[in-house]
């Protein structure tokens, strides 16, 4: 571990930010857009590349409290530019970000899911 990558943790961990979802959640909604229309898929499906990530994606947005994903899988789902975005529009250092975005964005996936079900038909 680097010296700066120590510090960045030592400074993580004494501010709570991993613990910190405030800005996030509002960044990613920001990134997936709008609730999609009931016989659209979901922006995360959308987002999916293979069958397995389509699959997690669908178990998440089955279960009510989703377990935290993996680094991999946040890097299959979002770009190097949008989660540079979480952590510059956040505040938080890169690990932190990343930690959060693991834990936040199975429930996301659970939450547009069930909104996406209470959009009207005609809704555009």
């Amino acid at each position: 571990m680097t010296e700066s990558n120590f510090f960045t943790r030592a400074g993580d961990f004494l501010t709570g930010a991993t613990g910190d979802h405030s800005g996030l959640i509002t960044v990613l909604n920001e990134i997936l857009g709008p609730i999609t229309r009931k016989d659209q898929p979901t922006r995360l499906e959308a987002r999916s590349k293979t069958p397995e990530v389509f699959d997690a994606v669908s178990q998440w947005q089955q279960q009510d409290r989703p377990p935290a994903t993996t680094e991999s899988m946040i890097r299959t789902l979002f770009s190097d530019a949008e989660i540079r975005r979480f952590s510059d529009e956040t505040g938080l250092s890169a690990p932190a970000a990343m930690e959060i975005l693991k834990e936040i964005v199975p429930l996301c996936a659970r939450d547009r899911k069930k909104r996406q079900l209470r959009v009207p038909d005609d809704a555009t």
